[in-house]
């Protein structure tokens, strides 16, 4: 038990620890009334398996972040460790809006939600609920469809995109 909590730690220490987990590099985007938009997101995962849920959390005055609440869907694009490019494209800040959209094949899901064809795996969500935390929301989908591929996934960590080692 931890007798002498202090109230937060330091940015720059949880940035330094979060920066030693490595996580995968999903796409989040989002369409409606003919706008689309995304982010380059690492805070993505499983909230829920019954149903299938998915949490990410993204910047709340970002463009993408207002269509998601406007609309109540979402798509995660998990790319593939030969994608790298696309994850540079969607976090740069060089390319907004229907720019972004500019390279790659996209297919359009159920819920209208961009999806990035060649992902390892990428999932269609109806917006279940949003909860506020900092400048970000945090954004709970419901799994209404997905796509999955083979490939090895990219992955992010210490600042720099990565590759899982050989099976072998």
């Amino acid at each position: 038990m931890l007798t002498n909590r202090a109230e937060t730690v330091s940015t720059e220490a949880y940035l330094a620890g979060m920066r030693a987990i490595v996580q995968p590099v999903g796409l989040v985007t989002a369409a409606c009334g003919g706008e689309r938009d995304g982010v380059t997101a690492v805070t993505v995962c499983s909230a829920t398996m019954e149903p299938p849920t998915l949490l990410v959390s993204i910047k709340q005055d970002s463009a993408v972040a207002q269509i998601i609440t406007r609309c109540e869907a979402f798509g995660v694009s998990f790319l593939a460790d030969t994608q790298a490019r696309m994850a540079r494209r969607f976090s740069d800040g060089g390319a907004e809006g229907e720019m972004l959209f500019g390279d790659g094949k996209w297919l359009t899901a159920a819920t209208g939600a961009p999806l990035l064809d060649g992902a390892v795996s990428a999932f269609d969500c109806r917006l279940v609920d949003v909860v506020t935390c900092g400048g970000h929301s945090l954004f709970l989908g419901r799994v209404v469809s997905m796509i999955s591929n083979e490939g090895e996934g990219l992955l992010y960590g210490d600042g720099y995109f990565r590759r899982l080692a050989s099976k072998d």
